[in-house]
């Protein structure tokens, strides 16, 4: 565990992807002449180690992942695949196919003008779009499952801010009748602008300190969580104190749901709390905390799998054992390395 400052990130999922998208537009991108996939590839790989912030920045990573896969599925290493299996795989992507000269090949349809880096074109540029668009619908696919796993009257606990919570609550409230109540942090006191905004949208909505989830978890039918990761094994990280109500939960058999897009696959293993950590302030987290500026905090708390009911992604529901599989279908095992 490294004993540093936290610091600010400078950019989010989204942002890398467009630096990277720029780069590669404007011609910065310092590339072979007539660059092949694998150029790409590693270009890319070098360029998510320049972004990200530290050992403890999961997700510009992630993505780089995920656009290097989607390359490999539109590409072999070598330019192109197969007609058969290269259709498949764009099928697979929701993308158009059409035939192209005699020898066949297979081309994208995009918005890009063909050019003489035919690799870049039809493939790069498109695989970026294709993560972006990921990224920008990720809320939408969750919320589908959002009627499907309450009952009217059931009281949901949340904790800290999370878009994809508040997005899913409040596509369940056009269906259901619930109420919510939020576990205030101690260090980011995010809650009270949780519960703020909640509110705002006319849902039955309970802020409480962290200190009284004790006393309110036999009233919880379930437990709604946001991530920062999701890791290999089925267990994630979270805000510190995720843990203790995971904890909780299991005692008093409350479901744990975690509300997650798929960028948040993070191929790496915890073993215990200390394996993906930093000490730090409660003032470095939050400059406003009340805590004693004395003591020391934790970046994330690792919950292992076994307190976990149930992940719903952009690409579907898994259960902690299950959610190998997705790892598998989203990135590429020669990518872990980044």
């Amino acid at each position: 565990m490294n004993t540093q400052k936290a610091q600010p990130r400078l950019y989010s999922s989204k942002e890398s992807i467009l630096a990277l998208k720029a780069h590669l537009s404007a011609k910065q991108a310092k590339l072979p002449k007539n660059p092949t996939i694998e150029d790409y590839i590693t270009y890319i790989k070098k360029l998510s180690n320049r972004l990200k912030q530290g050992p403890l920045d999961f997700w510009i990573p992630n993505v780089f992942r995920r656009v290097i896969q989607v390359i490999r599925l539109m590409s072999s290493e070598d330019g192109f695949l197969p007609n058969k299996d290269k259709e498949k795989n764009f099928k697979a992507l929701g993308l158009t196919i059409q035939r192209q000269s005699s020898r066949s090949k297979t081309t994208v349809e995009t918005g890009f003008e063909t050019g003489s880096n035919a690799n870049q074109q039809y493939i790069i540029l498109p695989a970026i779009e294709q993560v972006l668009e990921e990224l920008e619908a990720h809320s939408d696919d969750i919320n589908t499952f959002a009627s499907t796993h309450f009952f009217t009257n059931e009281v949901l606990l949340v904790y800290e801010y999370s878009t994809t919570v508040l997005n899913f609550l409040l596509s369940a409230k056009k269906t259901r009748n619930f109420e919510i109540i939020v576990l205030e942090s101690e260090t980011e006191n995010l809650g009270k602008q949780f519960a703020t905004d909640l509110g705002k949208h006319q849902l039955n909505v309970t802020l409480t300190p962290f200190t009284n989830a004790y006393a309110i978890m036999q009233r919880v039918n379930k437990i709604l969580l946001g991530v920062d990761a999701i890791l290999k094994n089925g267990g994630l990280l979270m805000h510190p104190g995720t843990y203790a109500i995971c904890v909780l939960a299991k005692q008093f058999a409350v479901p744990v749901i975690v509300l997650s897009g798929a960028h948040k696959l993070t191929p790496k293993y915890a073993f215990d709390q200390t394996t993906f950590n930093q000490l730090v302030s409660p003032l470095k987290i939050n400059p406003n905390s009340t805590v004693d500026q004395m003591s020391i905090g934790i970046t994330f708390d690792y919950v292992p799998p076994e307190y976990i009911s149930l992940y719903i992604t952009n690409q579907g529901q898994y259960t902690p054992q299950s959610i190998y599989q997705l790892f598998s279908d989203f990135y590429n095992v020669k990518d872990e390395d980044i």
